[in-house]
């Protein structure tokens, strides 16, 4: 395709190829601005316009119709307080972990370590904030969403009471649905979290949290007593995207369409080794509060 400033060269070029009276030369101008506007037209580049799209193309000036928005999905998450030192955990623990993992495609499972290496700041703050809802229940336990489920060590058959809690939830109604993209640069990621409110949600008090947690970590983990030294961690929640670490984010404000995009640039990951950055993902949390309460929505991963 030819630049605009050379397609202008050869309209110059091909007016002056030979003297026409003044009819003519008006009537050849006018027929090679109209080309070359049709030209120049066709030379815009086509793309998603969008800004609140993921899809978003920056450089585009033509919609071609390639905006992508969260598809009606609702998911369902559940929080595992877990430990290095628990002796449950990587027993009756680990199974029904597996378990859900196994059997339930749309649930998240966020492992919250309490008192080990594996423990975050958020994850602390996590599990404060479901013992002050719950009381102290120690662990392994599970939460659907911020309520107790069950301890698995306490009653080991009682699994049908999880399922129940997560099949409870995702029967639900899709108040807000998400979508989410991530990149990694050397040690930084950044995160875009696209949302958008059903027709019949009311669109007040809600509130995002974006995790980066981390599969496949190699610890030690207590087994019925016994230590196994290549236990795998899955899950581990290791941070919080925004700048101002709280359990339920930042709030999340929607324009008149019901559309939110939330961006996050350059948050820090670290750098000593630790983490092994192909092993990280992302997991996007909305949340609504009514009167200082709070409850959870949906997810995005």
């Amino acid at each position: 395709m030819r630049s605009f400033g050379n397609l202008m060269a050869l309209i110059t070029n091909l007016l002056m190829f030979q003297p026409i009276d003044n009819l003519l030369m008006n009537n050849k101008i006018n027929f090679l601005v109209i080309i070359s506007v049709l030209i120049f037209s066709s030379c815009r580049k086509k793309g998603c316009t969008d800004p609140l799209s993921l899809a978003f193309d920056i450089e585009a000036s033509k919609d071609d119709g390639t905006c992508t928005y969260p598809e009606n999905d609702k998911k369902t998450l559940i929080y595992y307080s877990t430990g290095i030192w628990c002796q449950y955990c990587g027993d009756i623990g680990k199974t029904f972990v597996d378990d859900i993992s196994s059997n339930y495609n749309d649930v998240q499972i966020v492992s919250l370590h309490k008192n080990d290496e594996l423990t975050s700041n958020i994850s602390s703050l996590t599990q404060s904030y479901l013992d002050s809802v719950n009381g102290l229940l120690g662990c392994p336990h599970f939460y659907s969403g911020l309520n107790s489920v069950i301890n698995p060590s306490n009653n080991p058959s009682n699994y049908s009471q999880l399922t129940s809690a997560v099949e409870d939830d995702l029967n639900l109604f899709s108040e807000i649905n998400m979508d989410l993209e991530y990149s990694i640069n050397r040690n930084t990621m950044n995160i875009k979290v696209q949302s958008k409110l059903s027709s019949e949600t009311p669109g007040d008090n809600y509130y995002l949290s974006v995790y980066i947690l981390e599969n496949g970590i190699v610890k030690e983990q207590n087994i019925a007593g016994n230590y196994n030294q290549n236990f795998i961690h899955n899950n581990v929640l290791r941070k919080e995207a925004s700048d101002n670490i709280d359990v339920f984010g930042s709030s999340l404000n929607f324009d008149i369409n019901g559309n939110n995009l939330t961006s996050f640039y350059d948050i820090p990951l670290d750098s000593t080794g630790e983490w092994k950055y192909s092993n990280l993902y992302v997991v996007a949390i909305a949340w609504q509060e009514n009167d200082s309460d709070f409850r959870f929505v949906n997810l995005a991963r």
